[in-house]
Formats: structure tokens, sequence, C-alpha cells
């Protein structure tokens, strides 16, 4: 019996060992199944990053190429416009700097120290379409004026190619002279669009656009306060601070009466303008009638 009891244990014993030993078996390979599949999400993970490593990574190169690409098919300057001066004058900010920045090619009428004809609507042209845009600025030969202003073809966006199209729909230079805002002047060396800009000035003459249609319309009505020089401009008293800023005050009362206020004037100091002018005859263009005191 007690043999009996003896192997029993024995195999007993042994069973249970060679269970052990399978149960650990079966853990080994559980875990390294674990561990497997851990290696696969780390690789995942690891690709995953890469992926978005790579995508960072074009971003920067998208961002390489674009700045090529304005160097093609000329060499552009990304400016933001930051102040309008008159038609034909800006100030630029380019990497954190202001410059004031005179358009090649192109002369608009006057708004500054004097007034002259459609010289207030080349203005709000040009601010109405510069004014807090980003524009691409391109240098023929000279670097700046006797002013120390820059010079510079203004292009609204890169264009693809150096064409009719692209210069008329693209350049505000030629913009300006094709709505009849501006007439062409140019001055060597700087005449690289010298042949493009003749044609548009020609175009809005034919069409009698803007300026070239006021010419033909100015009378004695345009007269009263102004006087008529041999160019057909006119002069007149001009109320602006050093920055060109118009000093006249246009208020409209509480009876809605368009009223401008001169400086010096009884209720000049005290009055609140909604809109400021350079000379009298702006305000009045813009319905506005002068104060009594």
């Amino acid at each position: 019996m007690k043999k009996y009891v003896t192997i029993f244990i024995v195999v007993f014993l042994a069973f249970s060992i060679f269970s052990q030993s399978l149960f650990d078996i079966t853990s080994i390979e559980q875990g390294t199944e674990r561990l497997k599949a851990y290696e696969e999400l780390v690789e995942q993970l690891i690709e995953i990053k890469n992926e978005e490593d790579n995508l960072k990574r074009l971003e920067l190169y998208d961002k390489f190429f674009e700045e090529i690409t304005l160097e093609r098919p000329i060499k552009l300057e990304k400016g933001v416009v930051t102040r309008v001066i008159d038609g034909d004058t800006v100030e630029i900010e380019i990497n954190d700097k202001i410059y004031k920045t005179r358009f090649i090619g192109i002369d608009t009428p006057e708004s500054t120290t004097k007034i002259e004809p459609f010289g207030m609507e080349a203005t709000l042209f040009t601010t109405k379409n510069l004014l807090g845009k980003t524009v691409y600025l391109e240098k023929d030969v000279s670097e700046t004026d006797r002013y120390g202003r820059l010079l510079r073809y203004i292009w609204m966006e890169p264009p693809k190619e150096i064409d009719d199209f692209e210069i008329r729909t693209k350049m505000f230079n030629a913009i300006l002279l094709l709505n009849g805002f501006a007439k062409i002047s140019t001055f060597p060396p700087d005449v690289k669009y010298e042949e493009y800009f003749l044609t548009y000035s020609k175009e809005a003459q034919n069409n009698n656009l803007g300026l070239w249609a006021l010419s033909k319309e100015i009378t004695s009505e345009f007269t009263n306060d102004a006087t008529l020089t041999d160019s057909s401009t006119f002069t007149q008293n001009v109320y602006v601070d050093p920055d060109g800023k118009g000093l006249i005050k246009g208020n409209i009362n509480s009876k809605g009466e368009k009223i401008y206020h001169m400086p010096g004037g009884l209720y000049y100091e005290q009055t609140i303008p909604e809109i400021w002018f350079k000379t009298e005859q702006e305000a009045q263009s813009a319905g506005f009638r002068k104060s009594k005191k």
C-alpha cells in the first residue's frame, strides 16, 4: 500500500511540475506575443511621428520654394503697405522696416502740398487697393530717387511670366495708368516697362478715363477758388500738417447739415470731425458748406 502511495505522490509531483512548466511556457509565449505587439505599436507610432515630421518638412520646403518662385521670372521683395501718402507714393513695411516708396514710370496728380484735379481720387484709389495689403516690389535700375524714396514697380501678386496680361492685371503702376489715375512719367535708366506704359496711357486717353476725361471738363466752376496753370492743373490754399494730413474739419450736425470748419474758426477746436479735408474745394465737392463763424 505504501508503495502505491509513494508512486501516487511521485506522479502527482511530476504532473505538478509538468503543469507549471506548461504554464510557464504558455506565459512566455503570451509574453512574447505581447512584446511583439508592443514592438509593432512602437513602430507604428514612430512611423506616424516620421509622417508628421515629413509634413513639417514639406511645409518648410513649400515655403522655401514659394520664396524661390518669387524670384522667377523676376526678383521680387515682399512687403505690406502701411500708409498711402498720395496716388503714387506709399510707405511699405519690409522686414520690420518702413520705406517710403515711389512708383516707377507714372505720375498721379498732387494731393499733398497742393491739390490738383483728380489728385484726391487717385489717392483714394491707391488707398482702397493697397492699404494694408501685401505687395511685391520689383526694382529696375535705380535704388532710390533724390528724396531717398525707394523706386519700385508694385505687383499686387507675383506674375507667372512677364507679358501684357500679367502686367495690366497684376502691376499696380499699370493699373493706375489704365484707369486714368496717372500719366506716364519715365526717366532713364528706369524704363523697363516704358512701351507697355505708353500703350496703357494711350488706352486710358482714348477711352476718356479718369483725369483724361477731367481735362476736358474743367470749367469756370472749377476755377472759382483756384488758378489754372499752363499744365491745366490748379492751385489753392492747402491746410495740412507735416505728415500731409488735412486740417479742415468736416462735421455733420444734429440736423444732418454738412459743415466744414477752418483752422482758427470760432468752433474749430471744439469740433469733433467725421472727416478731414485739405482744401475748401475738397470739402465743398463732398457736399460740405463752410461754417459761418
